[in-house]
């Protein structure tokens, strides 16, 4: 377990980096109906926010993966379009850089239930490389 995953909303998601190679990520999530959802007619499902989350966790975790020494990222927009409802359980969030330069990161990420595999959301970032 890396230190971060134990504090902030890696924690609260029970967050965790399955897979890292330079410019792609994978994060896996563990959401509850008590702590990220909420009960409807037709059983639980997950608060955006929660996924939107999960998202920048690989979005971010990819962009660091080409970072510069000395360097970290951080989010400075971030877009996501929910496909369909989630459900409480293992979700996955895959990330990939799609350009670098020397300031800047394009990314764009999947959200995923890690049951089936269904894709629940699509998010693209611009991430920037600033001092740590």
């Amino acid at each position: 377990m890396r230190g971060f995953e134990r504090f902030g909303m890696w924690a609260n998601l029970g967050a965790r980096v399955l897979e890292e190679e330079p410019g792609e990520a994978v994060v896996e999530g563990l959401v509850t109906t008590d702590a990220h959802g909420f009960p409807t007619s037709r059983g639980a499902i997950v608060h955006g926010g929660a996924i939107a989350a999960l998202a920048d966790m690989a979005l971010a975790t990819a962009g660091s993966s080409v970072a510069p020494d000395g360097q970290v990222v951080t989010t400075v927009d971030l877009r996501i379009d929910f496909l369909q409802v989630a459900r409480p359980g293992r979700l996955v969030a895959r990330g990939t850089v799609r350009r670098r330069t020397r300031r800047l990161c394009f990314a764009s990420a999947t959200v995923e239930q890690a049951e089936d595999g269904t894709v629940i959301a699509e998010a693209r970032a611009l991430l920037t490389y600033v001092p740590r």
